[in-house]
C-alpha cells in the first residue's frame, strides 16, 4: 500500500470513528429523561399510574431512537463506498453530526410541548436536518464518482440519492399539518418507516 492510501485509509477511519462515537453517546443520552417512578410509600396501583404516566416519554424516546438508527445506518452505507474524502465531506459530516448531538435536546423539546406548533416545528426541523446533510455528503461523494468506489452501479447512487431524501421531505412536509394541529404532525412521522422500508427494500432489490 503507499504511503498516501495509507493516510486516506486512516484519514478515514477517523471520520468514521468520531462519528459512530457521537452517534453512540446521543443514543446514550435519550434515555437520561426518562423517569423510573419513586417506589417510596407506593402501593402497586399508584406505581402503575406514575408508570402509565411515562409513557408519552418512552414513545417519544423510542421516536428519537429509531430515527437516529435510521440515520445511522444512511451514514454507514455512504461511507461504505466513499474511498477518499476532502474538507468540504468533513464539513458536511461535522454538520451532520452536530444535529445528532441535538437530538436529545429535540426529543425534550417534543417530549414537554409536543401541543405547541413552535415545539413541533423545532422538532420537525432538528428531525430533518441530518436527512438534508446525509443527502447532500451523499449527492456531493457520488457526483462523477467525486470520492467514492467508481465500480459503484449508477443506479445505486440514484435510488440512494432519492432514498436519502424521502426522511427530511416527510418531516419538512409535516411542518406545514402543524398550522392545522400540532398533533397531525406526529402522526405523519409515522409514515417514516413504511415509506423508508419500501424504499431501502427497493434500493437493496436492485
Amino acid at each position: 500500500m503507499k504511503r498516501s492510501e495509507y493516510y486516506e485509509e486512516k484519514g478515514l477511519e477517523r471520520i468514521i470513528n468520531i462519528s459512530d462515537a457521537i452517534f453512540a453517546f446521543s443514543l446514550t443520552l435519550l434515555a437520561a429523561d426518562l423517569i423510573v417512578p419513586d417506589l417510596t410509600g407506593m402501593n402497586s396501583l399508584q406505581f402503575s399510574e406514575d408508570l402509565m404516566g411515562e409513557i408519552p416519554k418512552f414513545l417519544y424516546f423510542l421516536l428519537t431512537f429509531l430515527i437516529t438508527w435510521a440515520y445511522w445506518t444512511k451514514h454507514h452505507r455512504i461511507f461504505r463506498f466513499i474511498k477518499r474524502y476532502d474538507d468540504i465531506l468533513i464539513r458536511l459530516n461535522m454538520f451532520f453530526l452536530l444535529f445528532i448531538v441535538l437530538m436529545p435536546f429535540i426529543t425534550k423539546v417534543i417530549n414537554e410541548h409536543s401541543s405547541i406548533q413552535i415545539a413541533v416545528i423545532i422538532a420537525a426541523i432538528g428531525y430533518a436536518a441530518p436527512g438534508y446533510l446525509a443527502s447532500i455528503m451523499w449527492h456531493y461523494a457520488s457526483t462523477n464518482y467525486r470520492l467514492i468506489d467508481s465500480n459503484v452501479p449508477y443506479d445505486y447512487i440514484r435510488n440512494t440519492i432519492i432514498e436519502n431524501y424521502i426522511n427530511p421531505v416527510i418531516f419538512t412536509f409535516s411542518i406545514f399539518l402543524s398550522y392545522i394541529k400540532p398533533v397531525y404532525t406526529l402522526y405523519c412521522w409515522a409514515l417514516l418507516f413504511p415509506i423508508g422500508y419500501i424504499a431501502q427494500y427497493r434500493i437493496e432489490k436492485e
